[in-house]
């Protein structure tokens, strides 16, 4: 390999740190890259590269000791430093070498940890964001990527709060690739414990979306499946990913949104939008530390920029059970329509108190919303209005 521009800056910036001495850093091929003394070429520096040994140029009224740095026993670059009178030890040209090759080490590791971490979640967020996507390409791309798109799966979105400022807390004085590298491998942590908490682990696919954020296409198994029969399985499973990040963090750190399952690719793009309203609106009502599914948010979409067809949607999802029994569909219409006056809406009904009271027990247990509080009956009713909207 050979070394970089952006390389040779720090390992001179941290060389001249510890030695306090100029240091100049050349290529295999003498090209100077920073530190220069006013030429870009130094033949003493290729030499050193070509022999490996340390090779002495003269510099006005100093000289410069050049010696070729090695990474995993194969030179990658030259460093120089500027003296005046005194000679460079031995061990100080091992010291310097030794921290090269830490540098080098250190920036290999972050771009393969950040080339894995930024791909994965760079094609996640393509085929989550995309309107169009190509199921074929997509699932090949995948492959290539080692990712499986070949299961069933929906998404679950969690924030960790203050995730990289806890991570970094103490670290200041580190570099900024210091401090990335750090953050990078507790994402790295994350993933393979999230991975192995998971029975069917190669069903799920994590990525670090940034800014505190995680994407997990949860892999669901079985057959026959759909919207209303799998949200139970993600709330489960939601709630169990809660319970394995708290190993690390605080429950009141983490708080998840929860999309519902659609088949297909295409599917995928809206347990996406499902898991970001859920998130979005969650933390707005209710705020952090706490698992929020698109159906517990219900009308409350109405706070998100959400579009009236997927408002209309989500309400007939939510309200299915209860449009489908005239009965207590009337019931309910009544109770609303009478401000929620048990005796005023009984009357208007022609039935006892207690009926009414059955029937509203009854649309609680059906699409979980209590018609009795102020809150559900709002959902309710902004769910009838988009509803009769649509």
């Amino acid at each position: 390999m050979q070394i970089s521009q952006e390389l040779a800056e720090q390992i001179r910036d941290k060389a001249q740190l510890v030695l306090q001495r100029k240091v100049l850093v050349a290529d295999l091929d003498g090209q100077i890259l920073v530190g220069s003394t006013g030429a870009t070429f130094s033949t003493e520096a290729m030499e050193a590269s070509r022999t490996g040994q340390l090779v002495i140029a003269s510099h006005t009224d100093s000289s410069i000791h050049w010696s070729p740095f090695v990474y995993e026993r194969q030179a990658i670059g030259v460093l120089g430093v500027l003296t005046s009178n005194d000679q460079i030890t031995g061990d100080v040209i091992s010291l310097l070498q030794g921290l090269a090759e830490v540098i080098v080490h250190q920036n290999l590791l972050i771009d393969r940890i950040s080339s894995d971490t930024v791909v994965k979640a760079d094609f996640l967020k393509t085929l989550l964001t995309t309107q169009a996507i190509n199921p074929d390409e997509a699932r090949q791309q995948a492959d290539i990527l080692g990712l499986n798109l070949r299961s069933s799966q929906a998404v679950i979105l969690f924030e960790i709060r203050g995730f990289e400022q806890t991570n970094l807390l103490g670290l200041s004085d580190l570099s900024r690739e210091e401090q990335r590298l750090k953050v990078l491998q507790v994402v790295e942590a994350i993933d393979k414990l999230v991975g192995s908490s998971f029975e069917n682990y190669q069903d799920n696919i994590l990525a670090y979306a940034e800014h505190n954020n995680f994407i997990l296409l949860k892999g669901i198994g079985g057959d026959s499946l759909n919207t209303l029969n799998t949200i139970r399985f993600m709330k489960e499973k939601a709630d169990y990913l809660q319970k394995t990040l708290s190993t690390l963090y605080s429950k009141e750190q983490i708080t998840i949104g929860v999309g519902q399952y659609y088949p297909d690719l295409g599917g995928l793009r809206k347990s996406y939008q499902d898991a970001q309203l859920a998130l979005s609106v969650g933390l707005k009502v209710w705020g952090p530390g706490r698992i929020y599914h698109i159906k517990d948010v219900g009308m409350y979409i109405t706070l998100a920029n959400v579009g009236s067809e997927r408002k209309a949607e989500l309400a007939h999802q939510i309200l299915n059970p209860l449009l489908r029994d005239s009965q207590l569909f009337g019931t309910v219409q009544a109770f609303l329509d009478n401000d929620l006056n048990l005796t005023d809406a009984a009357s208007k009904l022609h039935i006892h108190r207690n009926t009414l009271i059955y029937r509203l027990d009854k649309t609680k247990k059906l699409i979980n919303l209590d018609p009795r509080h102020f809150d559900d009956a709002l959902q309710i009713k902004l769910g009838l209005m988009f509803n009769q909207n649509a």
